[in-house]
């Protein structure tokens, strides 16, 4: 008994010594693991547990003056799978299953799943079954930086588990939606698949104003801008992702009783404000575009300001693109060309010649020009033709006829520097400061003037280059009295953060006339333009009184044979102008490019586009008339 009661006991004790290792051992382990390895296995949980979610924020809208929506943001999904997790690990914890048959159905089961995914895909996203099918390989070669395939030391081509492919860039979210939805149905979930929401840009009226704009290119990859403001305004309108740090669980959801950081908020972008008034705008596309059918060009743009603040109304050219079709995006296409085309302006210059020399004292506005009997007059060995022999003219009549001769005359009684000073004094040669990418200076001759010619071509509009920006910089100053703003093209700009709209600045303007009585005189010239007798009398207006100036300039062009450069066939028209003449209220100046036929003048192609913008823009604004008993009914 004794014996038996000593075993018993020694059993015990034995037990109790096994449990009291067993629970060392345990009580070291866990030693080990909170305390000598706490920092290691923290990092590597870390590293399993903790995600990083990235939401995207807004990119900066542009409105116009007025808040009309002309580029903003649309919400979209990224919508992208992993083939591994979607079609081959479904059925991984049956590769080890004991029951006969079942790890030999699994190459079946996995074909079955892949097929029925990619008739599903391609119902909702474009593609036919069979690519998305070939694109759900599971498991896809390793290739090298040279293209080619990896091999292992025996010789066997190295593989890898695919985990990415995409399967919409940008897609509605109602229709990821309906896929989730028939996913489910189908008793195939969403194990996989990844949806991120981003942001797309959309430009809400198609063709209007899309070189001024330009286009941004948004996608889970970056953001690039191409050509206007969407480029030069690229850094006030870029917006910040929002990076949120957060430990998940075991089905990849956040789990609630763990502290979230977040390490960055993000931002959207700044909103941009224009001077652009979209009814303005839209008139000037509609009549440009029944303008480009009409006349034999190939290209045209135009320019509408405010001839007191330098504010941009409208601007537009053809060709012009359409943002939502990369197709039509092109070099000549996605240039502003009113910024960056400098070309021979013709006539249009000569109101500024004849301006300065009577600011001078050079002639005064009654000074008679003898502009000769023939039509053509030669200096220098080289001849200057007028459209006919006009005689002795007073200065007003210089410009009304347009004659070359009498302003190469008055030019020449000014003399080189005052007729390089007059060029400057109306900022050519200088950039307007508008956000455009690349504007050009235009071209002025050096001084001194090396050609004897060019005192007597400049200011006809030739041996000069100047962009439709410049001239209607210039032309400001003719219709305010000889003060020239400074050009405004963004209004506003507000923070996306503080909501603190902050308003763009205006410059003092800058009188270009020593003697700015003389304007009025100037202006009742080139209201005369105007007259019926005038080259410019198809830029009449019902009820209103015009001010402006025709130009028409052969363009230069390379004979094909010679090699040599020369005047061709083929013409600048222009128009420049502002109304109401006494009391202005708007500047527009049209130029078409490369006109050719018979009616290639700007009196002829210029200026009736200009009276058609000009009657549509001043009804919608409502400026008082000159003459309201002359307005049809």
């Amino acid at each position: 008994m004794n014996i038996h009661l000593q075993s018993v006991k020694l059993r015990i004790i034995a037990f109790a010594l096994l449990c009291l290792i067993g629970a060392g051992g345990i009580a070291w382990q866990f030693y080990k693991v909170q305390i000598l390895r706490h920092d290691e296995l923290l990092e590597k949980a870390r590293r399993r547990y903790t995600t990083k979610e990235v939401r995207k924020r807004q990119r900066g809208r542009i409105f116009d003056a007025d808040g009309n929506l002309l580029a903003g943001n649309e919400s979209r999904i990224h919508v992208a799978c992993s083939p591994y997790s979607a079609v081959y690990e479904p059925f991984v914890h049956l590769e080890k299953s004991l029951r006969s048959g079942v790890r030999e159905s699994l190459p079946g089961k996995r074909m079955q799943r892949r097929i029925r995914l990619a008739v599903l895909l391609a119902k909702f996203f474009g593609k036919s079954p069979r690519e998305f099918y070939q694109e759900l390989e599971p498991f896809v070669k390793v290739y090298d930086k040279n293209g080619s395939v990896v091999r292992d030391e025996n010789g066997r081509e190295k593989i890898r588990k695919n985990h990415y492919i995409r399967i919409a860039k940008e897609a509605e979210p109602q229709q990821v939606e309906k896929f989730k939805k028939a996913l489910r149905q189908a008793g195939l979930g969403n194990a996989g698949f990844v949806y991120r929401n981003i942001f797309v840009r959309h430009y809400p009226k198609g063709r209007m104003l899309a070189n001024v704009l330009g286009v941004a290119n948004i996608s889970m990859e970056g953001t690039s801008e191409l050509g206007g403001l969407e480029r030069q305004l690229a850094k006030k309108m870029r917006s910040q992702e929002s990076v949120t740090e957060f430990v998940r669980g075991r089905k990849g959801t956040s789990l609630p009783y763990v502290k979230q950081t977040i390490e960055e908020k993000g931002k959207d972008g700044n909103d941009i404000y224009l001077t652009i008034q979209e009814p303005v705008q839209s008139i000037l596309e509609e009549e440009l575009d029944k303008a480009v059918e009409e006349f034999n060009v190939e290209a045209v743009y135009a320019v509408i300001a405010d001839p007191r603040t330098g504010n941009i109304l409208a601007i537009s050219q053809r060709p012009n693109f359409d943002p939502e079709d990369s197709s039509t995006i092109n070099n000549a296409s996605i240039s502003v060309l009113p910024a960056v085309n400098g070309y021979e302006p013709g006539s249009v210059m000569k109101p500024f010649t004849v301006g300065k020399a009577m600011d001078w004292g050079v002639i005064t506005p009654d000074s008679i020009i003898d502009c000769g009997e023939s039509r053509e007059w030669y200096y220098m060995g080289r001849p200057l033709k007028d459209f006919r022999g006009y005689g002795k003219m007073p200065v007003g009549g210089v410009l009304k006829k347009s004659s070359n001769i009498g302003t190469a005359k008055i030019a020449l009684m000014m003399g080189d520097e005052k007729v390089m000073r007059m060029l400057t004094t109306f900022g050519f040669g200088s950039r307007t400061g508008l956000p455009f990418a690349s504007e050009t200076r235009g071209r002025l001759p050096k001084y001194p003037f090396t050609d004897k010619l060019v005192v007597t071509r400049a200011p006809i509009g030739y041996s000069v280059q100047v962009s439709i920006l410049q001239l209607v910089r210039a032309y400001c100053a003719l219709a305010n009295g000889g003060k020239m703003p400074a050009l405004r093209l963004i209004d506003r700009i507000r923070d996306s953060v503080t909501g603190k709209i902050t308003e763009e600045p205006y410059f003092t303007p800058v009188q270009t006339f020593e003697h700015p009585e003389l304007v009025k005189d100037l202006v009742e010239m080139l209201i005369s333009v105007t007259d019926r007798d005038g080259t410019g009398r198809q830029a009449r207006i019902p009820g209103y009184e015009v001010a402006g100036k025709t130009g028409t300039a052969q363009k230069l062009s390379k004979d094909p044979v010679t090699g040599r450069w020369g005047y061709g066939t083929k013409y600048c028209a222009s128009f420049a102008g502002f109304v109401p003449a006494r009391n202005p209220e708007l500047v527009m100046v049209i130029s078409f490019d490369r006109v050719s036929g018979k009616l290639h003048g700007g009196g002829n192609v210029a200026a009736p586009v200009f009276s058609r913008v000009m009657s549509r823009v001043l009804q919608i604004l409502n400026v008082r008339p000159d003459f309201p008993e002359k307005l049809e009914k």
